[in-house]
């Protein structure tokens, strides 16, 4: 989240400045989440790490790896971004510049190029114009040159295929037995096309018998529930934007037993503060509030660069009809790629997540 330099005398309109300074400041003041504490990111939750600095090795074959990453804008390519290997990918957002098709295409061709991660699950930003229907309509004149077809970019999201799911308001299950079934069954076919008759013959049995010791389905009994939005507080009138007070709305829809929550805005108090305005928190207090309802394992963000990082929030217990709701904790996690300068600086931040 940075500035865009605007010139009143060009004749093109330009998108508004991109950032917080001045606005609003009486909503948006420092304050941290009530039921939450922060973790520094030099210490990191378990299982949770800044690439590349992660084990070669998951803790377990049946174990899925998810890599994190928001806010790439088309700077991201595989010769200066590296993604390391993974069973998933999560993108929350902000994959453009200004949300042509042409960026939008851009994108899909990163993500097609990314063939060592099965699974790409995605979901736009305020800078992903195109894709919020009835904003670009209304503005696609501050932003483009001419108008473009919505319906058209969506498709191409939704038709990619490659393992990308595209997530507007929207919930998906992932399968890890499937996934790493899937990535393991194709591991084996090019081994085997590698070896030699000889060595085949000379393996015999107890290659098979070896391969079905190490069956990454064994545990898994349920998935891993995810639900992603790309709405967030409004400020200077980008996509997918909503006023304060309004968003409960939104967020309401998140399903209880959500496992990852994927938002392209932060909650108030996570990975949500601007240091050039005085440090004050902007992330979406009625986000927090519904956190505290959902209660999920993870949460994925961007939107604000300069808050990239992980922290957690670890929820008190409280009582219910059913009895006590027991403490748990949400690991939240800004996954901006590019810092404030729109340079891809920040490292992926990696997730191993045990079979469920």
């Amino acid at each position: 989240m940075s500035s865009f330099i605007s010139s009143m005398s060009s004749s093109k309109p330009h998108p508004p400045p991109q950032n917080f300074r001045n606005l609003h400041r009486e909503r948006m003041e420092a304050e941290n989440g009530d039921n939450g504490s922060n973790t520094p990111s030099a210490s990191l939750p378990p299982n949770t790490y800044i690439a590349p600095d992660m084990p070669a090795e998951k803790p377990g074959p049946n174990w899925l790896r998810m890599v994190c990453i928001s806010d790439t804008h088309n700077m991201t390519d595989i010769n200066n971004y590296s993604i390391p290997e993974a069973d998933i990918l999560v993108h929350a957002g902000d994959f453009t510049k200004m949300g042509t098709t042409a960026q939008v295409d851009q994108f899909i061709c990163w993500m097609k190029s990314l063939t060592h991660i099965p699974l790409k699950i995605i979901v736009a930003g305020n800078h992903d114009v195109i894709l919020d229907k009835e904003f670009y309509e209304k503005n696609w004149f501050r932003f483009h040159t001419a108008q473009e077809d919505h319906q058209a970019a969506v498709e191409k999201l939704q038709s990619a295929g490659h393992g990308i799911v595209y997530l507007d308001n929207s919930s998906y299950t992932v399968d890890g037995a499937k996934v790493l079934y899937k990535k393991w069954q194709k591991q084996a076919k090019l081994e085997l096309k590698q070896k030699t008759l000889q060595e085949i013959h000379a393996e015999g049995a107890a290659a098979a018998d070896g391969i079905e010791s190490v069956d990454p389905r064994e545990g898994w009994i349920e998935g891993y529930r995810i639900w992603a939005s790309p709405w967030q507080p409004e400020f200077y009138e980008w996509a997918f934007n909503e006023v304060r007070g309004k968003l409960h709305e939104i967020w309401k829809h998140i399903p209880v037993d959500t496992d990852i929550l994927i938002t392209h805005g932060p909650p108030k108090g996570h990975g949500d503060i601007v240091p050039q305005d005085n440090n004050i928190h902007v992330g979406c207090r009625e986000l927090l509030e519904r956190l505290k309802v959902v209660r999920p394992l993870y949460h994925v963000f961007g939107h604000i660069h300069e808050g990239y990082g992980v922290s957690q929030i670890d929820w008190r217990p409280i009582a219910t009809q059913d009895g006590e709701n027991p403490g748990s904790s949400t690991v939240c996690i800004n996954a901006s790629a590019c810092n404030i300068n729109y340079r891809p600086l920040n490292k992926p931040i990696i997730v191993d997540l045990p079979p469920k």
